[in-house]
Parts: C-alpha cells; sequence; structure tokens
C-alpha cells in the first residue's frame, strides 16, 4: 500500500510536513484535534499565522468547544493523542 506523504501547504513548497499546526475540538462527546494546516520547518511563521487568522474567524455552533491552537510534531502514521505539542516555539509565532 503507497504511503501519503502530507506536504506544506504553503503555495508552491512540496517539502514534507515537520508541524501540524490544529486546537482540541470537542462536541461535548467527541473531541478530536481540528486540523488548520501542515508546514515545513521553513514555512512555520506564515502557515502558522493564516490558520491563526482563520481560527479566530471561526465561531463555534452551540455545544461546539475549539481551543487555542497549537504547533505539534507532525510525525506520519501517528494518531493525533501521540503528537507532541510544541508549547514553547508556539510563543514565537503568536500575534
Amino acid at each position: 500500500m503507497p504511503t501519503t506523504i502530507v506536504r506544506c501547504n504553503l503555495d508552491g513548497c512540496r517539502a514534507p510536513a515537520a508541524y501540524k499546526i490544529a486546537a482540541t475540538w470537542s462536541d461535548g462527546s467527541l473531541s478530536e484535534l481540528k486540523s488548520y494546516g501542515f508546514t515545513c520547518a521553513d514555512h512555520l511563521g506564515p502557515v502558522f499565522r493564516e490558520a491563526e487568522q482563520r481560527h479566530l474567524r471561526y465561531h463555534p455552533a452551540s455545544g461546539e468547544n475549539v481551543e487555542e491552537l497549537g504547533i505539534y510534531k507532525y510525525e506520519q502514521g501517528k494518531r493525533d493523542r501521540a503528537l507532541q505539542r510544541l508549547w514553547g516555539l508556539e510563543e514565537n509565532y503568536r500575534s
């Protein structure tokens, strides 16, 4: 079975993703990471800032909760719950 390579979301970049930008989403019974983007190390700043703008414009429906946007170390094949959140790195890119 072929492996799908997740690539950086910046237009024109074909590098494999090193980071997942996401926020924990919940509807009260289910919880998961809501993806806002994937990025290589070189484009983390612009991809994070664009994701942050979309996150700020999102208005959750009644009963829905979306937490703060985070940067996670992306590892092919790992489930969301196994991804490491990079708290220190996030502070470098917040608006």
